[in-house]
């Protein structure tokens, strides 16, 4: 994911830079007839400063990791992906506590697809449908390759479908 920064010019000319600074901290600046890199926090520089190659990275927790679940059940965690990938049923439990904002996904891949659990005082909003509140609800893929995308909108109970491919039990 990228973050914003701010470049600033300096004196003159279409195409002078004078300083690029990142929100996680770092910054690019001219030193001579080179560009000065220059990184902090969770800001990397990879290459040499003045080469026609340069990578700046964050990595300062703004990416999403996916993780193949080829077992019959996980447990998930926010801002993480999960491909679900068994001949039987994947169940996939909601993390415990989501702060508001946090993202999950799930995409199907094994012919069993997946279910998605929850916890105690957890619901998951779908469109008009609500699963039934705690334990005993759920949300499910019906075919093969099936996917969702989730938000939590209410601080560890409550999650609403953001999008979603295939046509899904809502239990």
């Amino acid at each position: 994911m990228s973050q914003a920064g701010s470049i600033s010019g300096g004196g003159g000319g279409s195409g002078t830079l004078s300083t690029l600074t990142g929100n996680s901290g770092g910054a690019v600046s001219p030193t001579g007839g080179n560009i000065n890199v220059v990184g902090s926090g969770n800001i990397t520089v990879t290459g040499n400063p003045g080469t026609s190659t340069l990578t700046i990275a964050d990595s300062g927790g703004g990416g999403f990791t996916w993780h193949e679940i080829t077992g019959t059940s996980s447990g998930m965690a926010v801002n993480n992906g999960y491909i679900a990938n068994n001949a039987g049923l994947v169940t996939l439990t909601l993390p415990a506590s989501a702060a508001l904002g946090s993202v999950i996904e799930v995409a199907g891949k094994g012919s069993g697809g997946w279910s998605i659990a929850q916890n105690s005082g957890q619901t998951i909003h779908f469109g008009a449908q609500n699963s039934t509140t705690g334990a005993g609800g759920s949300i499910a893929s019906t075919l093969q390759y099936d996917t969702i995308r989730i938000v939590c909108t209410t601080a560890d109970t409550d999650f609403v479908v953001l999008s979603s491919v295939g046509n899904l039990t809502v239990v």
